[in-house]
């Protein structure tokens, strides 16, 4: 569904993506981890259109996103964004609505199939109870829900998660992981989440990619990627890699002091 080919991406010092390639199928949810300045970022906005690649491609059930329209990318990708800025004074149901524009017509209004699937994506991601809450009077876990019902109603086939759970707590983190698993069971589709905390990306994606000097340095499933060889090369730390008490991916623990020298 997504294939990214030997892409590349350079800023002005220098180059953060060197030929990467990546896949996620239809069904997958596939988890880009890295230390900062990896290219993670860079990955999802690249794939969104924000940036355009200097080499490579970047193709969506087999079209090039670069040869699209924003409009017509809009209908093939949704992005929730690390710690949005959201409009003050806008409800929860406004800014869902938000999530149609792509499917309107210059200066169209929302009609009442686009309030039905804006309903729908609060319905899924439990935000119904607060569509006349501002935006402004809401937690943290309440936001990041608004904003993936947002990007729910746009109903596209490839999502873009960029560190989804960052800026909330440990129950907030699950509850929105939880979440996104289980819409994903139901809508089908890609998803491509960057994620920083190891451990909870692999409690949840099917599929790790380590970057690591703009490619992948590791790819696979979690207990293949997140070994103590690749985190400490990828990341220059040492760490102990422990199996989940409930049989889930791996658990990532910083090794500290004299007990983290040995075994």
């Amino acid at each position: 569904m997504l294939v990214v080919e030997r892409v590349h991406f350079t800023y002005k010092d220098g180059p953060v993506l060197d030929g990467l390639d990546l896949e996620v199928g239809d069904g997958e949810m596939v988890g880009v981890a890295g230390p900062n300045g990896s290219g993670k970022t860079t990955l999802l906005r690249l794939v969104s259109g924000l940036l355009p690649s200097t080499g490579g491609r970047i193709l969506i059930d087999g079209v090039d996103v670069a040869t699209l329209r924003a409009s017509e990318r809009a209908r093939l990708v949704s992005v929730v964004p690390q710690d949005a800025q959201l409009p003050l004074g806008f409800s929860v149901i406004d800014l869902v609505l938000m999530g149609r524009n792509p499917h309107l017509k210059l200066l169209q209004w929302e009609g009442p199939r686009d309030v039905e699937i804006a309903t729908i994506a609060m319905e899924a991601t439990g935000t119904d109870h607060l569509a006349d809450r501002k935006l402004e009077t809401l937690s943290g876990g309440e936001r990041q829900r608004a904003v993936i019902a947002m990007a729910l109603a746009q109903e596209a086939p490839v999502f873009l998660l960029d560190e989804p759970t960052a800026s909330l707590d440990l129950a907030h983190q699950a509850g929105v992981m939880d979440m996104l698993r289980d819409l994903h069971k139901e809508r089908g589709g890609a998803i491509l989440v960057a994620m920083h905390d190891l451990t909870l990306a692999a409690q949840y994606c099917n599929r790790l990619v380590l970057l690591a000097e703009g490619r992948s340095y590791a790819e696979g499933q979690p207990e293949e990627v997140l070994t103590r060889e690749n985190i400490s090369k990828v990341y220059g730390a040492e760490v102990h890699v422990l199996p989940h008490p409930q049989g889930g991916g791996p658990i990532v623990v910083p090794a500290s002091g004299r007990n983290g020298s040995r075994e």
